[in-house]
């Protein structure tokens, strides 16, 4: 029986490629954002600690070397905080275009995926025709057969 082969199988091998590419690359940034974002919430703690810390301080005798620490370390933290958030924010640009890139990589994937579907779709009307008149030659040639060995008796 004959074997469906479909002529652009090496481009349809390349585009499946790419879109995994497409896909590694959108899970890299997805990963970044998360340490961006885990990172951003361990500096929060932390400064709530701090402000926790300084307020048991403030009871009593008022330690000023500890409040201008404090002021200091959560200036420090302000601009890391910040910083961080600029970053995250060109990782949120990334990530948009990496599922941008993404959408259209999948979406010539799926392109040929069709248009594959399609050629093999036709492929099989074409055997089974082809197998329909081979039957019907054989139905003939039987009926011939047939006919000139009882004409022959």
């Amino acid at each position: 029986m004959a074997k469906f082969q479909f002529k652009l199988e090496p481009v349809l091998f390349q585009r499946r490629i790419e879109e995994e590419r497409c896909q590694r690359d959108l899970a890299k940034s997805l990963r970044e954002r998360m340490i961006l974002h885990t990172q951003l919430r361990h500096m929060q703690q932390r400064v709530t600690q701090a402000k926790q810390s300084l307020t048991n301080g403030l009871v009593g005798v008022v330690d000023m070397t500890g409040v201008s620490s404090f002021a200091r370390y959560s200036g420090q933290v302000r601009q890391r905080a910040h910083a961080f958030v600029m970053k995250l924010a060109g990782v949120e640009k990334q990530i948009d275009s990496a599922r941008q890139t993404l959408i259209e990589a999948s979406r010539r994937r799926k392109a040929l995926e069709l248009l594959r579907d399609k050629h093999y779709e036709a492929w099989k009307k074409r055997l089974a025709k082809r197998e329909a008149a081979e039957m019907d030659e054989i139905a003939v040639q039987r009926y011939a057969y047939q006919h000139m060995m009882i004409g022959s008796e």
